[in-house]
Order: structure tokens, then C-alpha cells, then sequence
């Protein structure tokens, strides 16, 4: 179906409608609605909003296997988290018969608050990385007393690499010498192997909205929150915003940031080994994919999801290059942090990952 069919089958309004970023799994478009109070149940545009626009969404089946669980907990998590702050994720806009969502010839679409402010594809600042460290660890804090949730994973063994492992030894095998780089670091997935809280699950800086400085405006992207490990999402938000360079400040900024706010049982050594643990994650993700036909992520041509992994590998192996210094960054982050909160949070969930295995 085409959006502006479902734009007005779904919520009754015409719109010009335009592809909206560059996301890997649902299609997004721009929807300019000339006239918002025609949308049934809209509330007040949010202070932070951009008037007369909405963002309009397929989700990919393919991918979100369950699309209502995925929106059931996705409503669930935008109300709660707008409780928190209002306009601190998008809102959704209820169809013209107030649902959260509309399915038509089984394609399921939804639409969403747009927000004001500036996506970066690269953080251009320290201050910027710290900013998103607090903006994502206060996401994860807040998440922590949310009700409604389904803790039923919407995307089957999402960042956990031992599941990504066994896919990978499932299918076609690697190129020699790459095959022996992944066995040769197999032990990484027995850490962070037992979730301890609520996570956003997808902690990418491209899923921050920036205000006219360095400061967060919103987070984006509700649809991998999940019952996980505080370390699957600091380890992808650090990968993420080293941008393929190791770069000891920013990632002392990052620490910081998320460590002011997040309130997780963190150790120097848990910080230094999470964004290994990450770009490997994504790094088996993306060769798997490859091996299998580029099924998962969307390409523009054969091979990317290759080079996609090689870039992951590279990163992996200059973090393993900095490790000394990384985690002197990591112990000075957490010298004075209190973290008797976290502790009293995580009271009755041992985690077994302290210590090497």
C-alpha cells in the first residue's frame, strides 16, 4: 500500500508524504498535513514539535515478527517515558478510530509526533557525546518503573551475541582468515549474559534529536526496548558514537554521561569490554546477513553488509589496541560516582559477569 493510501485510510487526512532518513528496517516518510486538527484525538502539538508534520511508518515484518507486541509495548513506553518529560520521545498519533496503530491487507502502520531539532549522523563534540550518554542513561532509568511492558522478546535473542554466534555457525562459514578472527574471540559471549533491567536496546546517535546546542532534545526509536543488559546498550552507544575511531576522550565522555544518570552496577572492566562486545555483536550480525543474502538490513548493493562487518572487526580490534588506556578512562569516570542506587536496584539480580570466564 502506498503511504498516502494509508495516511488517509488509517487517520483520515491527505498529506504530502516524502521518505524521511536512512533506516535499515521500517519504511519512514514525512508526512505535511496541511490541517492537524482534522486528526481524530491529536492533542497539542509538544513544545518541542515541528507543526503540521508527522512521521508515518511500516514496520517490517520480517524483522518485528509480532507487530502487536511490538506496538503494544511501544505505546506503553512513549506514554511512560512523555510521563517522565514531556516530548522526551515521540508521541503516537491515534488512528481515526483511536487505536495506536492500523493494519490494512496485513501491513501495519503507525504515526508518530515529529520533532524539532538536529539528527546527527557523527557527534561533532565531546560535550555532544556526554550529552548523549546522559540522555540515554536517563532513558534507562526511567524505564526502569515502567508497567504494561511484555518482556516476550520482539526480536528473538537481540544483542546477545551467543545467539548471533550459533546463526553464524548455522549457515555458510566465512572466508578463512576471517573465520579464525571470530573463533579467535568466541569467549566474548559469555559476558553480560543475564539481563538486569529495562534497556532502550538501540542506542545509535542517529536516534537522538539535538537541540540548538550540545544538549538532547528527544530520544527516538522505541521499538527494541526490552529486558536486557545495561552493557548491550552503553557498549553500542559507545560504538556507535566513536564512528569507527577509538578515541579515548569521547569515550570518557560517554561513560560519564550515562554513568551520571543511568544508575547500573558498573566496573572499569564491564565499561572497557561492552563496546568490544558490541561492534563484534553487529560485526557477526552483518557477515551473517551477508552469508544469507542480505536479508535482514537493507543494502544498496551486494557486499555492503560485508563491508559493514570488516568495519565492525576493525573497530573491535582497535579497542582490543587501546585497552590500557580505556580503562583508566573507565576507572576515572566512575571514581566518585555513588552508585549505592545502583546497587540497591540490582539487590536479588546476581549478575554473573563480574569476573573473566
Amino acid at each position: 500500500m502506498r503511504p498516502k493510501e494509508a495516511l488517509l485510510r488509517g487517520w483520515g487526512v491527505h498529506a504530502a508524504v516524502s521518505p524521511l532518513g536512512e533506516g535499515h528496517i521500517n519504511d519512514t516518510y514525512l508526512a505535511r498535513i496541511p490541517h492537524t486538527d482534522s486528526l481524530a484525538g491529536t492533542a497539542a502539538e509538544p513544545s518541542n514539535g515541528g507543526t503540521g508534520r508527522r512521521v508515518l511508518q511500516r514496520i517490517n515484518q520480517t524483522v518485528f515478527r509480532d507487530p502487536q507486541l511490538l506496538m503494544e509495548n511501544v505505546a506503553a513506553a512513549s506514554a511512560h517515558l512523555n510521563r517522565k518529560r514531556p516530548g522526551w520521545t515521540p508521541a503516537l498519533t491515534p488512528t481515526a478510530d483511536r487505536q495506536s496503530w492500523a493494519e490494512f491487507d496485513g501491513e501495519v502502520w503507525r504515526l508518530w509526533s515529529y520533532i524539532d531539532g538536529r539528527s546527527l549522523s557523527r557527534l561533532e563534540s565531546d560535550a555532544q557525546a556526554e550529552a548523549a550518554g546522559r540522555a540515554f542513561g536517563r532513558t534507562r532509568r526511567w524505564l526502569q518503573d515502567i508497567d504494561g511492558v511484555d518482556r516476550r522478546e520482539v526480536i528473538p535473542g537481540f544483542l546477545q551475541l551467543r545467539h548471533y554466534l550459533a546463526a553464524y555457525a548455522a549457515g555458510p562459514r566465512a572466508e578463512p582468515q576471517l573465520a579464525a578472527f571470530i573463533d579467535a574471540r568466541r569467549s566474548l559471549a559469555e559476558r553480560f549474559r543475564r539481563p538486569n533491567g529495562y534497556i532502550h536496546g538501540d542506542c545509535k546517535i542517529d536516534n537522538l534529536v539535538f537541540d540548538d546546542g550540545d544538549e538532547v532534545a528527544a530520544v527516538l526509536d522505541l521499538d527494541t526496548l526490552m529486558w536486557g543488559h545495561w552493557a548491550w546498550e552503553f557498549g553500542d552507544l559507545v560504538r556507535s558514537a566513536l564512528g569507527g575511531e577509538v578515541s579515548p576522550a569521547r569515550f570518557s565522555a560517554i561513560a560519564k554521561g550515562y554513568l551520571t544518570e543511568a544508575a547500573v552496577p558498573a566496573n572499569a572492566r564491564d565499561l572497557v569490554l561492552a563496546p568490544r562486545y558490541a561492534a563484534f555483536m553487529l560485526g557477526i550480525r552483518f557477515l551473517t546477513d551477508h552469508l544469507a543474502g542480505d536479508r535482514y538490513f537493507k543494502v544498496a548493493a551486494p557486499g555492503k553488509n560485508h563491508q559493514r562487518a570488516l568495519e565492525q572487526f576493525s573497530l573491535l580490534e582497535a579497542l582490543e589496541a587501546r585497552q590500557a588506556e580505556l580503562t583508566d578512562c573507565a576507572a576515572a569516570a566512575l571514581q566518585g560516582m555513588d552508585l549505592s542506587e545502583a546497587r540497591s536496584e540490582q539487590h536479588g539480580l546476581q549478575d554473573d559477569d563480574d569476573g573473566d570466564h
